[in-house]
């Protein structure tokens, strides 16, 4: 089957209230054709009401919806041409597989071979063909998601959309999933917005992530970009875990700075954004950008190693996250790999720990209390 050409996607500055309360708050995105999207964000967050806005089942308070550079805000969802893989599927128990991927095309009275012809394209690049004449009731979970999937592709949609589609399978079979979902998609070359609350599931599928709380847009980059420098506070303590180290910005130069921590420690940084010195400020570092310091960097007063005390230590199969208590009374994690045979490090033992390097700190001005 040849790829169908997806199209580009512009939310422009999207607001919509419910009641007077404000669930989205003048969000700009711009999908390129093609493109894989996660919207990611707590319940409550703005992201389902989005996906419901360009899927018309809404009509925004303000703001445009453009896709394939055509404003489409007076159209009905009937017309939109946008494909939608609900939560729980919403597949016809009583038809079979192929009657369910081809319902849409019946809808829009489509020549009965040509549906066919199409039916049994999509149920091709799903893998079900051999199961085209049974009920969907018969399927498993897994099946069912690629029905839905099919169906959806079907019609040939300008956008597809994704609502939290793998909430109801087993966590055994969610990996599986995402990576059949990513490569189907770019099978077809659709355009494909997904909305999840779930990390690694939009770091790991989307060419891009937008990060929404409260109805703001927080960050809209490349995964790798929202993991390693998150442009927010939020963003830092919601993708990912941080460890978050307060202190006072002592020193700005060029690309890097100076952080003195609460307990006199001097941190080497990545220069913060729009923070002025002297400011109060959290310094966050990732677990496993956390290294156990050896005699010559505790001496070292550069180096912004702490003195700990080993709590606790959790093996996770490839690697070994220890829990350290400093001196001051910061709780730390720290992530290392753990080779054949190596279990965690006794507890009580005494310990140095410093960053991997000032470019693995990331620094905001201090959230209010």
């Amino acid at each position: 089957m040849e790829p169908t050409t997806g199209q580009s996607l512009t939310l422009d500055d999207i607001v919509h209230r419910y009641a007077g309360s404000l669930a989205v708050d003048h969000v700009t995105l711009e999908v390129a054709a093609g493109e894989l999207v996660a919207l990611l964000g707590p319940s409550g967050c703005g992201k389902t009401t989005l996906l419901r806005i360009i899927a018309g089942f809404i009509t925004q308070t303000s703001g445009k919806v453009v896709i394939g550079g055509r404003r489409i805000d007076e159209l009905p969802p009937a017309r939109r041409n946008v494909g939608i893989v609900f939560q729980n599927y919403a597949l016809f128990p009583h038809m079979t597989v192929a009657e369910n991927v081809g319902y849409g095309l019946a809808a829009r009275g489509t020549d009965r071979n040509a549906a066919r012809k199409r039916t049994a394209e999509m149920l091709d690049m799903v893998q079900l063909g051999h199961l085209a004449d049974r009920l969907t009731k018969q399927l498993s979970g897994g099946q069912q998601q690629r029905v839905a999937l099919a169906r959806a592709l079907a019609i040939e949609p300008r956008v597809l959309l994704l609502d939290e589609p793998f909430s109801a399978l087993d966590k055994s079979l969610r990996l599986d999933m995402q990576i059949e979902i990513k490569r189907i998609q770019r099978a077809a070359g659709t355009t494909a917005i997904i909305v999840t609350h779930d990390q690694e599931e939009a770091l790991g599928m989307a060419d891009r992530v937008a990060v929404l709380s409260q109805g703001r847009l927080e960050q809209f980059a490349a995964p790798s970009a929202v993991y390693d420098t998150p442009a927010t506070y939020f963003v830092n303590q919601f993708v990912g875990t941080a460890n978050v180290l307060p202190g006072v910005l002592e020193a700005v130069s060029d690309s890097h700075a100076a952080v003195r921590l609460d307990d006199g420690t001097q941190l080497g940084t990545r220069a913060p954004a729009g923070v002025a010195v002297g400011s109060r400020v959290v310094a966050c570092i990732r677990p496993e950008n956390m290294r156990l310091a050896d005699a010559a960097d505790a001496a070292d007063t550069a180096s912004g190693a702490l003195a700990g005390t080993v709590e606790l230590g959790m093996p996770l199969g490839a690697t070994i996250v220890h829990e350290i208590r400093t001196a001051s009374g910061l709780r730390l994690k720290l992530s290392e790999p753990r080779t054949p045979g190596m279990g965690p490090r006794d507890t009580g033992a005494h310990v140095w720990v410093r960053p991997a390097s000032p470019d693995s700190v990331t620094v905001f001005a201090a959230p209010s209390p």
